[in-house]
């Protein structure tokens, strides 16, 4: 029977000894967490639990909502007084556009994305997801991607395209 460089008492300093004597099973156990252990604050960059991502999910698309809303206020406010120049008419299209594109993309379709993330798994009896990685590689896409669309009204080059821009 073949040995496994894990089996080696040479490399692991370990014996069957010392695999019985339950102080010494802690400590190596303790050098492995130790080993294995994520850097500290990586944790949350590098997690793909269903429930988490799930949560990202809601509090990111509650952020754009709030972005929205400011949008909408926007909106509004240029349209409480007639002949009201708040907005100049270029900025008022993006603003228009902007706040619809960031209500329907960045908040309808991930709140319900982010429900069925966190109940799926949970309603089916699994565990996780069947991709969890694919699950939080999608959040960090709809991240900043919603940042840079958010972005653009920043630097007066968001689209202004009115609610025709998308059938």
């Amino acid at each position: 029977m073949s040995e496994t460089p894990f089996d080696n008492p040479a490399i692991t300093g370990a014996s069957d000894r010392d695999q019985e004597d339950p102080a010494v099973r802690r400590e190596q156990e303790d050098r492995l967490r130790t080993v294995w252990a994520a850097p500290k604050g990586w944790r949350y960059w590098s997690a793909v639990n269903n429930t988490e991502v799930g949560i990202w999910y809601t509090a990111t698309s509650f952020a754009f909502m709030l972005f929205a809303g400011v949008l909408g206020l926007m909106i509004r406010s240029q349209l409480a007084v007639p002949d009201n120049d708040f907005l100049t008419a270029s900025f008022y299209n993006q603003v228009y556009t902007l706040h619809g594109t960031v209500m329907m993309f960045l908040f309808a379709v991930p709140i319900f994305e982010a429900v069925a993330i966190i109940l799926l798994p949970q309603m089916l009896g699994a565990r996780d997801l069947p991709f969890p990685r694919l699950s939080a590689f999608g959040y960090w896409c709809f991240l900043i991607g919603g940042v840079f669309v958010c972005g653009s009204i920043f630097f007066d080059s968001a689209p202004e395209g009115g609610w025709f821009m998308y059938p």
